[in-house]
């Protein structure tokens, strides 16, 4: 076992970039997905303004061409 960690030990830092990536990736959709709620609770008319652009824009993509 002893040996186990001395050779983790003296690994060096292999691994380590992806492990410090794979936290700030968390971090960041974390914070982001806190922030949406946060902003979706305190701005509901936000959502409808969002709608109603979708909508728009899918109306002008139906007309026909001339």
């Amino acid at each position: 076992m002893i040996a186990r960690w001395r050779k983790l030990w003296r690994g060096g830092q292999r691994g380590q970039a992806l492990t410090e990536q794979g936290i700030l990736l968390a971090t960041l959709l974390g914070g982001l997905a806190v922030g949406g709620v946060w902003l979706m609770k305190t701005h509901p008319q936000m959502l409808d303004m969002i709608t109603i652009q979708v909508r728009s824009y899918y109306f002008t993509l139906s007309l026909p061409l001339p």
